[in-house]
């Protein structure tokens, strides 16, 4: 196997970053630059993603990392800089003037399924809070273009463990759609957060009147 197969292995497959990190230590390929600058962009440690993008020339993932810091104005120059119509880029100037209050245009529902969860997580872990109140206050707005807007979010404030507010957004998502098994799901494991067992035990098998072969939730309940 040669260096940079071994290198992609490390880091698609076995994901030992630690190892790519030396590996690639003075090296100045814009491939394996673009590796490590995601690798960076993995740990949060955003000045070493944003220097390594910046020297392979990886425009997108410049912008979003210099987005990601709260440097808007340089972050929207190199997304109109890229001048193409992909969805990343779209959806990135949209949140961008979405926190800014200026929003005049609208995201896709697909869009907002591809990467809303991925950019709330990395702002709530950056600890961006106004980037996340702003985003918060306009879910009325987003919910118009994708009704699993609360669906999402919960997830995303489970994940980060703000669990009670994460009921708050999920209760939504149920009034919404009572037959989206996920959301019985995500409800069971905030209870199960809160160590409320049984009542975790009855949403799992909410979820299973919806969809009886949902086995994640058959899978839970064995546990409790």
């Amino acid at each position: 196997m040669n260096q940079q197969n071994e290198i992609e292995e490390l880091f698609y497959i076995k994901k030992n970053y630690s190892q790519i990190k030396e590996k690639l230590k003075n090296n100045s390929d814009l491939q394996n630059l673009n590796l490590l600058g995601k690798i960076y962009l993995n740990e949060l440690n955003l000045n070493k993603a944003i220097d390594c993008f910046f020297k392979s020339k990886s425009s997108y993932e410049f912008g979003y990392c210099l987005f990601l810091k709260g440097e808007y104005d340089k972050a929207l120059k190199v997304f109109n800089y890229i001048n193409n119509q992909s969805s990343a880029v779209k959806w990135n100037i949209f949140l961008i003037k979405l926190i800014r209050n200026e929003v005049k245009d609208y995201p896709t529902f697909f869009q907002i399924r591809n990467y809303y969860e991925r950019d709330l997580d990395i702002l709530i872990q950056l600890k961006q809070k106004e980037a996340v109140k702003t985003i918060l206050e306009n879910i009325k707005y987003l919910e118009q273009f994708n009704s699993e807007i609360y669906k999402y979010t919960a997830r995303v404030l489970l994940n980060n463990g703000i669990t009670e507010t994460a009921k708050n957004y999920i209760k939504k998502s149920i009034d919404i759609c009572y037959k989206d098994p996920e959301n019985h799901f995500i409800m069971g494991e905030i209870y199960e957060k809160t160590g409320e067992k049984e009542e975790a035990k009855k949403s799992y098998l909410k979820v299973l009147e919806v969809n009886k072969d949902y086995m994640p939730a058959k899978e839970k309940i064995k546990f409790l």
